[in-house]
């Protein structure tokens, strides 16, 4: 079943890239980011993974095989999308006029977001050295994307989508439920695709929750935002209607 649904996937991988593509590219853990506490902070308020072989461990291994022997060729295409993650994936909620030519400013504040989330989970990755389920489990756990340097908790995927959807929707509140259900995919096709077990989810999840919050008290962060609101997000004025 599972390699059936490769052969439309590799001719997705096949395709040039796309300015969300490029929009990714430009965000790294080395990019500029704001200022974040040390990582003994995170380290301690973020719940550690299941110890390998654990109940839980075993319960998201069960879960991981399950999602994948369930696989369809539409899960497929969200998996390839959504591991390309930039704030642009979020066009599902927003349109097909949400993109980076007509938001560059949105395009380099959401590279600066990530780049700052991406400097976190390095480091919680590599404190909790959490093999991807791929690789523990080669025999049971395909990986059905490019491999990607790096452990399996918490999922920087999950934790930069959470985190972006936090911020957008601050934004455009209005959109909200639509932009956290897409953040929500972005988790779950993490699952589908091989790379991340379900805790690896709720770390982040809750990591992306921690790194908003703490962000929301950084007043460098609040002005830039609020730069970006007038300069991107704010309406234009109506235009009376003559008489």
């Amino acid at each position: 079943m599972i390699l059936a649904l490769l052969l439309p996937l590799m001719a997705l991988t096949a395709k040039p890239a796309t300015p969300a593509q490029e929009v990714a590219a430009l965000a790294s853990s080395k990019g500029p980011q704001w200022t974040m506490r040390p990582l003994d902070y995170f380290l301690n308020k973020l719940a550690p993974p299941p110890r390998t072989g654990s109940y839980r461990d075993r319960m998201d291994l069960s879960d991981a095989i399950a999602r994948q022997k369930s696989l369809t060729p539409e899960d497929l295409k969200s998996i390839q999308r959504t591991y390309l993650f930039t704030v642009f994936t979020f066009d599902k909620a927003l349109g097909p006029g949400f993109n980076p030519q007509k938001y560059p400013k949105t395009a380099a504040f959401f590279a600066k977001l990530t780049n700052t989330a991406n400097g976190v989970v390095s480091g919680l990755k590599n404190s909790y050295q959490r093999l991807r389920p791929f690789q523990a489990h080669p025999d049971q756990i395909k990986l059905l994307v490019r491999n990607e340097p790096g452990y399996s908790y918490p999922s920087g995927h999950t934790t930069r989508s959470r985190l972006c959807a936090l911020v957008l929707a601050q934004l455009i509140p209005s959109q909200r439920q639509q932009i956290l259900k897409i953040a929500d995919t972005v988790g779950t096709d993490r699952i589908l695709a091989g790379e991340h077990y379900l805790t690896d989810l709720e770390g982040g999840r809750a990591l992306g929750k921690i790194i908003f919050y703490e962000l929301g008290k950084d007043q460098q962060f609040q002005n830039e935002l609020e730069a970006l609101r007038i300069a991107e997000w704010t309406p234009p004025p109506a235009v009376p209607i003559p008489r």
